[in-house]
């Protein structure tokens, strides 16, 4: 009886980690932007992010669902330029954990480091700590730029141009190519992950 609150948290986090991990992958294979394998890799990552800090789980359904939305954006269009384009983007296990398992193993590195993964970045009192808080932030944010400039890229009406020859004109969706509309989503995504990291 004399238990206090803070020392049940621990296991109610592990818990609402579990309800949200599971709302997120059941979510992603209704709505198709996950396959079977993807839901179970999508899970896997949300449980632990969320388990190990609310505040890290969070910057990790942030890039889901932004990502999730945008891969919707002109859909019948994108189906016209690509031919293995899936409903949704349907991602599968090795796309979900190429976005996340290694923001997934700073995250347990930060706990293991600091004790505690809802701290905030203080490199004055634990540099390594701010550094490994960072570095996830900054993987998110480069996923979600990725994501971001190719889910909307490829719908300019400009024609993207190749990065090594930059004045070649090359059709949407080329690997390297690059356009306006998708340098701004890229430059938006990091924005908006930088301002839900701090939020």
């Amino acid at each position: 009886m004399g238990i206090e609150l803070a020392q049940w948290w621990p296991l109610g986090r592990w818990g609402v980690a579990s309800v949200l991990a599971s709302y997120m992958s059941v979510s992603g294979l209704k709505k198709k932007s996950l396959n079977r394998s993807g839901a179970m890799a999508a899970f896997f990552v949300g449980l632990v992010s969320l388990g190990l800090s609310l505040r890290l789980g969070l910057t990790l359904i942030l890039f889901y669902k932004s990502s999730s939305i945008l891969t919707k954006v002109g859909f019948e269009r994108k189906a016209k330029l690509t031919d293995d384009y899936k409903e949704g983007g349907q991602r599968g296990a090795a796309q979900v954990l190429s976005c996340s398992l290694f923001a997934t193993i700073l995250a347990v590195h930060h706990t293991v480091v600091t004790g505690a993964g809802d701290s905030l970045v203080d490199f004055e009192s634990d540099p390594l700590a701010g550094a490994l808080l960072c570095a996830y932030l900054g993987f998110y944010a480069c996923c979600a730029g990725d994501t971001w400039s190719s889910e909307l890229g490829v719908l300019s009406k400009t024609p993207p141009r190749l990065i090594t020859k930059p004045w070649k004109t090359v059709p949407p969706g080329t690997n390297g190519g690059m356009s306006l509309m998708g340098t701004v989503a890229s430059v938006a995504a990091g924005v908006v992950m930088g301002a839900g990291r701090c939020s």
